[in-house]
């Protein structure tokens, strides 16, 4: 079976929507049926969303060349709409295609979503988040840095030059410390975009030792 639902736009603003032609070709019913049924009912089928259309175009070579009038609807129309034909065993299998089409499209576009920000999470430093999340702690980043090389060594940056003679504190770090200390202002960084407060962050980073 070919696509059934099709979406316009990204993220939040996705629209899921199926077609008059979509539904014409699965349910065996004429097209002109099918659009007849839209047009008699349009008023219902507008309180549960704006009712766009498309001209489209026969292929060429196609039998009669006039462009068509091709309505888009959401899963609410398009469910309302089903229920006005004419209720035949082609048309019962259909609906249930359609209803999982729907879900198996939503399901997609959560996941697409998820990744974004899962990606999004991911690489955003510990400075950025912290100017986005807490622009008016003037101490928050001096705080949140000292956590994290606490985390990683047991002391302060500053305690840890002193200790080691360096100019600056990540020049006393070995290659696997860097690597923690990445990982510790990411998951800071993640806990402050959560909302938690330092205390929380502190109790949860130090769980983990």
């Amino acid at each position: 079976m070919e696509e059934l639902v099709f979406f316009k736009g990204i993220g939040a603003k996705a629209k899921l929507y199926t077609t008059t032609e979509v539904i014409a070709e699965y349910t065996g019913i004429k097209y002109k049926s099918v659009y007849e049924s839209v047009r008699n009912n349009q008023d219902d089928l507008k309180e549960l969303g704006v009712l766009p259309f498309e001209m489209v175009v026969p292929q060429k070579g196609t039998v009669g060349g006039q462009p068509k009038k091709v309505y888009q609807l959401n899963e609410p129309q398009a469910t309302l709409l089903i229920t006005y034909l004419r209720n035949t065993p082609q048309v019962k299998k259909f609906k249930k295609a359609l209803v999982k089409a729907f879900y198996s499209m939503k399901q997609e576009l959560d996941q697409a979503k998820l990744s974004r920000e899962l990606n999004k999470r991911a690489n955003i430093s510990l400075a950025e988040t912290i100017k986005e999340e807490l622009p008016n702690d003037p101490h928050a980043y001096s705080n949140y840095h000292q956590l994290a090389y606490k985390y990683v060594t047991g002391m302060t940056p500053k305690q840890l030059k002193k200790a080691k003679g360096v100019n600056k504190p990540e020049e006393a770090l070995d290659n696997s410390q860097k690597e923690r200390l990445e990982r510790a202002k990411q998951n800071i960084a993640l806990f402050i975009m959560d909302g938690n407060e330092y205390q929380d962050i502190k109790a949860k980073l130090f769980a983990d030792i």
